[in-house]
């Protein structure tokens, strides 16, 4: 008897840690757990929240600082040829390969620059890695280096450098055709006086390449950059697509202030704007980087440039039109371009008379050919501000949904195959639920497993899968009534089962 109500006591105390465990699984989730699980989700930096649990943060920030770095200060740079067909360039020129111009261009219209090559008392204003190209130069061809600037050429062949005139008097230097006297044209005129060694002191003083490697590697990194800039209408409500413009659109963006602002679009998106409004302006601290994506043209772009409102020269230098992919450019209509444009892999071509108020990077430059044609001027505002951004996204994992396990076979299914041959189970061979067991050996202590019952039938036969149950909310109050529910028909079995196994017990002892 003392054992019957040792059991009863045992069962009902199991019992109740039972129901006391379900219960506690009711409650919500609160207190020390609770803050400790927000301190986890607010302390960790890039974890994304909603659609499930999130996946590593694939962020990455992007810092390329002054993007135009390395070009000693000139406004227009090119890695291969320039042609300067019209009209002028208000501050400094370098040109990697050779530069022939139009019949009447202006250098250095407002400052010869702060680049002063060694040895050298002014500044040089117009740099020529390679050599001057006359023959593809207009016949009455004059280009001007102004305001005292120098003139720098790594090649002479075919040029002569000229510091008097006719009569032998020292003038102002003027680099002429090879054999042919200093009023003759096409000629490069200088309005100070630069000795014809220095003139030809041009080697070392930039190097093109590496300066131009360097552009193109900032160049990608910038079109990694996630778009921050979102594309409204004109009465500033945001496109229902912000991946499509309509043709002809006006388009109005805001700007941040203390961040870089990015604006990814397409070549097809660019040319439907017609007018983009700026609401507010591109600063030092909030600059705006325009990424072109020339993909869907194969590179080759012909840009139809939009007007501009609400910016003008004054923000010049913090609109950046990055072309990352581009190989071939040409400004073809419209209106004046605000801000730099930085093309380091592409031959821009230039053939409409509205101005670029801004710096010119690009592979190649033809700023309106030498005959027929027409280019606006190159203004004077180097861009100047350092640029940083995100780029990648965060991708959340998804939460694993509950599988339900498959059907399984009872009672042993008596194998017919020869040990060692294909398909035969060997001690500690992948497949055994132990290494080094056989089916149906006896666990010390225990039963022979595996084998059915003398008398049961050895044909397998599936257990009926049970439904997968519903998941329970782990947190609030709506799964209370579930757990409560569970542990009072778990109390009232147990207890309804001791109380009836005492009763047999107790009559059995009577008879």
């Amino acid at each position: 008897m003392k054992k019957i109500t040792r059991r009863f006591a045992w069962s009902v105390g199991s019992a109740c840690a039972a129901v006391l465990t379900l219960t506690a699984a009711a409650m919500p989730h609160s207190g020390a757990a609770g803050a400790g699980g927000a301190a986890g989700v607010a302390g960790a930096a890039g974890v994304a929240r909603g659609g499930g649990v999130a996946g590593p943060v694939m962020q990455q920030t992007i810092s390329v600082g002054n993007p135009v770095d390395g070009n000693n200060g000139f406004g227009v740079i090119t890695e291969g040829d320039l042609v300067l067909g019209s009209t002028e360039t208000e501050g400094t020129v370098a040109v990697g390969g050779n530069l022939s111009f139009g019949a009447n261009y202006n250098v250095a219209l407002i400052t010869p620059g702060e680049y002063t090559a060694p040895g050298d008392d002014r500044p040089t204003a117009l740099l020529i890695g390679g050599r001057i190209d006359f023959a593809n130069t207009h016949p009455s061809g004059v280009l001007r280096v102004l305001n005292n600037g120098y003139v720098k050429i790594g090649d002479l062949t075919g040029s002569d450098v000229l510091t008097q005139d006719s009569n032998g008097a020292s003038v102002n230097t003027r680099v002429v055709v090879a054999s042919t006297a200093y009023d003759s044209a096409p000629r490069i005129e200088l309005t100070t006086r630069q000795s014809a060694a220095s003139v030809g002191a041009a080697s070392g003083l930039l190097d093109f390449t590496s300066v131009f490697a360097r552009y193109r590697e900032r160049s990608t990194a910038l079109a990694r950059c996630n778009n921050t800039v979102e594309l409204l209408d004109a009465g500033g409500e945001p496109l229902a697509d912000q991946s499509t413009v309509p043709p002809g659109s006006n388009i109005t963006i805001s700007l941040a202030t203390d961040r870089t602002n990015v604006l990814r679009l397409t070549g097809a998106m660019l040319n439907n704007i017609s007018t983009l409004t700026f609401r507010n302006r591109p600063t030092a601290s909030g600059p705006l980087v325009i990424a072109v994506d020339t993909t869907a043209d194969g590179g080759s772009f012909n840009w139809n440039t939009p007007t501009l409102a609400g910016v003008s020269g004054s923000e010049a230098p913090y609109i950046l039109w990055n072309y990352a992919d581009a190989t071939s450019i040409t400004i073809a209509t419209g209106d004046t371009i605000e801000g730099t444009v930085f093309a380091p892999r592409a031959g821009l071509l230039d053939v409409v008379p509205s101005n670029i108020e801004g710096d010119v990077i690009a592979r190649s430059f033809t700023a309106g050919p030498p005959v027929g044609g027409n280019a606006g001027e190159i203004h004077e505002f180097p861009f100047a501000a350092d640029l940083q951004c995100t780029a990648g996204t965060v991708e959340p994992t998804p939460e694993p949904s509950p599988t339900c396990p498959a059907p399984t076979a009872t009672g042993t299914v008596q194998s017919t195959t020869t040990p060692g041959a294909p398909g035969a189970t060997t001690p500690g061979a992948p497949g055994t639920s132990q290494p080094g067991t056989t089916p149906g050996a006896t666990p010390p202590g225990g039963t022979p497993t595996g084998t059915s019952p003398p008398g049961e039938p050895t044909t397998p036969h599936p257990t009926k899968s049970k439904p997968c149950p519903p998941q329970l909310a782990r947190t609030g109050s709506g799964s209370a009534p579930v757990y409560l529910a569970a542990a009072a028909a778990l109390l009232a079995t147990t207890v309804g089962g001791t109380l009836a196994l005492l009763v047999r017990r107790q009559r059995r002892l009577r008879d």
